[in-house]
Parts: C-alpha cells; structure tokens; sequence
C-alpha cells in the first residue's frame, strides 16, 4: 500500500510509516527532523519525470516564439490549458492587458543555387519580403545587404533587406531581439561562420544572388496567461508557482522559457496525480499553477487584479530558465538578501541539502542576491503591491548569457561548491544560447533533462513543507 501524506502536517514520518500531528496542529520544521522524512519526500519526488518535461518543452517549441498576444501564444495557452484540465485542475486563460506585438511565422534565406542559412533568423518587428537580390557588402537599391554593424533604417534604405552577423551569443548562433525605428524591410541575424561564407562569396562570385522571404505580422492583442489551480481545503488562501511562457525575446525560447512552463506544468501533473492516487490528501489551501502570456508585463497585470481582491499569494515559487546550464552544473535560488525571502530561501537550501547529490536531486547548489529581470520580482516592488510584499524565489540553472560573479549574501554560502570559487563570490551560470535562434531543445533541454527534474522536484517539496508549516 503505498504511502499516505496528509497536509497540513505532511511531513512528520514516523519510522513505522504512521503520520501523526504535533500537539500544536503545526509542523515546526527546524526542530523536528526524522530519518524517515528525506526517503518519504524522495518516494514522492520521484513522481516528477524528466522525459514528460522535455516532450512538453518540444511542444510548445513547435508551436513557435509564444510571444505575448500571437497566435502561437495563443495556441500554446490552449495546449497548457488542456494539459492541466487533462490533469484534472480548475483552469482558466486569462486574456491579459493588450500590448503591441510581433511574430514571425515562417522565412528563407538562401543562396540562389547554393546553400539554406539555417542559423538565419528575423529580427522582431521585421516587414514581411519576397524576393531575390543581389548579395552585397554596401547598401543599395534591390541589394541584400550584409553587414556587421548594428542595423539602422537610415543606414539601409533602399535594401531588400539585411543580413547582420555582427551580433551573436556565446555559442556564436545570432542573438534575437526587436528591431529599433521603423522598417520597412525585414532584417536577419546569422551566425558568424554564415556571415564569412557570405564574404567570401562576395569576392570569388561577384554577383551572387540570395533568395529572401519573410512572413510576419504586427498588431495589438491581449496575451494569454494560463492558470490552473488544485484545490485547497481552505480556497480563500493560495501557493502559486509560475513562469513565462513566452521566449521573451522572439527566438526558439526552449530553455527561456518553455523549460520553466514545463516545470509548473509537471509539478501540477504529478501533484495532482499523487491526489489521485491517495498519496497526498487535498493541500490546505489553493495550489495555482501560472504561466505568464508575456514576461513580467501578464504578471503586472495579474497582481493588478489579485491586490483589488484581495487574493495575493501566501508565497510564489518562479521558474525561469531551469532547463540549461553551460559551464557549471547546479541549481540557483534567487533573490536570497532579502528579509521577506529568508524563511523560504532556508526552506529552499534545507530541501536540497537534505537531498543533496541523491538521485534526481543536484550535487551543488546555491542562493544568491537580487539580479532582477524576472516575474518573481513582480511580487516584490512596493510601487506595484504596495505593503504586500510576499516571498517569491526564482529557481533555475542559468541566468543572462555569460557567467556572473556575485558576492556571497552572508549566511548563504554555496553549498559542495566548485574549488575554483573566490572565497566570499558565487559564480552564476549563463546559457550561451541565451536569446539566440540556437535556444532550441536540440541544444539545451534536451541535453540536461536533471536540471529540470532538480527544479521541479525541489520546488514542489518546498511548497509541501511550507504548506505543512501552515
């Protein structure tokens, strides 16, 4: 029979599998440690699957950039909804505020009978173009314009359009963001080696023609945010665990973040399963799972309409980019100098240490000050929630596209930390494919599928313990 675990005292294991309260009716954590509760956590945790999350980062992949209010947001807000109600959640799509967006549906830059660029990708904002001209280091009428200064609209007027390859990430794919001014011919990032070939071209075929099509479309629509909610005992009181769902910058996005909706996806599978199955009773109060239509901008918008109810979380558990990690291997807490995190960033680093380096749990990880940039920030601004600001971590496994060396919050050390490290600094890993057209599954999530099992697993204990805490 397998093990039951009751909330709100969810964690007291006693050796003979029996689970009794405390005479308080609270779980007091800090004084109460069984040899039997890490087992019992790991029996449940082992519910998460890393191959369940890396088929849903594929998917909503495919489905395209999932920026805020496009179509494949559109499409991927009704696929997670599926999902969830599938799982057997209360879901609701919520349309968000509208803001100005772009999307990209499909494009070709080739070489007239020669080569695809396969690394090429527009650039947010680009006009849609049909045609072929012909290739060229200087601007001109018809031309294809390659260069590798930042593009101008002045600068290139008259172009077909323009190939930069001035601007690519660590792993040399070309980075992916909207274009500044107004244009009137679609711009294209490549990579460096299609940016040489084409050089060469240059000079041993004067000539050269290139083939360029581009269909996009620009607008204004509201994004969708996708929240699914489990139940609780009592439903005037709520957990919620997020993420954004779109690439945020216009490219692939697999590990920014189709990686982080998959974590809130999975760990409302597998807690709603562990329901199912008599493992876990319903949780104390509302469980909600969010993931944003548009970074920050649906989560401002969001927390807009939970101040005027009333309605804001008892604690928010974000996930961004916990899919990937480039030069190091392990699990960031984030923002852990802040006084209303303590408690919760001590319960994030007790989770990991008692589990630290046991299967589907990481070898090393660590907490570390404010870096900004993601929703779980949202909840902390006093311009925004005034006096109510709640704890809200972000977890993940890199940030930015390059490592960055913070110093140690006191009382935080990095835990079975690389010797390598500064003595007082903690190294935080970046993804080289940050905000690149490289941020594919092919090249992030699917080579470290742990990193979000770790995320996944070690956040949804620290929200049954912090539940069980009451």
């Amino acid at each position: 029979m397998p093990r039951r675990i009751a909330a709100p005292v969810a964690f007291l294991v006693l050796a003979s599998g029996l689970l009794v309260a405390p005479a308080s009716g609270h779980l007091q954590l800090e004084k109460l440690r069984f040899v039997d509760l890490p087992e019992a956590e790991r029996e449940l945790a082992w519910r998460v699957s890393e191959p369940r999350m890396v088929a849903a980062v594929r998917q909503l992949v495919a489905l395209g950039s999932r920026m805020g209010g496009t179509q494949s947001n559109d499409a991927s807000a009704a696929w997670l909804a599926e999902q969830f109600e599938y799982a057997g959640l209360e879901v609701r799509v919520r349309e968000d505020a509208p803001l100005r967006f772009h999307e990209e549906d499909e494009w070709e830059v080739s070489v007239v009978g020669g080569p695809t660029l396969e690394a090429a990708w527009p650039q947010g904002g680009s006009p849609s173009a049909d045609g072929t001209g012909q290739l060229s280091l200087t601007p001109g009428p018809g031309l294809v314009c390659l260069t590798s200064d930042r593009p101008r609209p002045g600068a290139t007027a008259g172009c077909l359009a323009v190939l930069n390859d001035g601007r690519t990430g660590t792993s040399g794919w070309p980075q992916v963001g909207g274009l500044r001014g107004e244009w009137t011919i679609p711009v294209f990032g490549i990579s460096k080696e299609e940016g040489e070939m084409l050089r060469a071209l240059v000079s041993e075929e004067p000539g050269a023609e290139m083939r360029v099509k581009l269909v996009s479309r620009m607008g204004e629509a509201p994004p969708k945010t996708v929240i699914a909610t489990i139940p609780g005992v009592d439903r005037s009181r709520n957990l919620m665990f997020s993420a954004h769902g779109d690439s945020d910058a216009g490219g692939p996005g697999a590990d920014d973040n189709a990686s982080g909706a998959a974590v809130v996806l999975e760990i409302a599978r597998a807690w709603a399963e562990a329901i199912r199955l008599g493992l876990l009773e319903s949780p104390p109060y509302d469980v909600r799972f969010a993931v944003w239509g548009s970074e920050i901008f649906s989560t401002r918008d969001y927390v807009a309409e939970l101040l005027e109810a009333d309605d804001m979380p008892e604690a928010v558990i974000n996930f961004d980019m916990p899919g990937y990690g480039t030069w190091r291997d392990a699990i960031y807490f984030e923002p852990d100098e802040l006084p209303v995190n303590h408690d919760l960033i001590v319960l994030l680093r007790s989770i990991a240490s008692d589990h630290l380096g046991t299967p589907g749990f990481p070898e090393r990880f660590a907490s570390n000050s404010s870096q900004g940039g993601t929703d779980s920030y949202v909840f902390q601004r006093e311009e925004i929630v005034g006096e109510q600001v709640i704890p809200s971590v972000t977890l993940y496994a890199s940030a930015w596209s390059r490592e960055r060396v913070l110093d140690v919050t006191p009382g935080f050390p990095p835990v079975n930390w690389y010797e390598d490290e500064e003595e007082g600094k903690i190294t935080i890993d970046g993804d080289a494919f940050y905000h690149t057209a490289g941020d594919s599954p092919e090249n992030t999530t699917d080579t470290e599928p742990w990193n979000m099992g770790w995320s996944a697993r070690i956040g949804w204990l620290a929200a049954l313990r912090f539940m069980a805490e009451g």
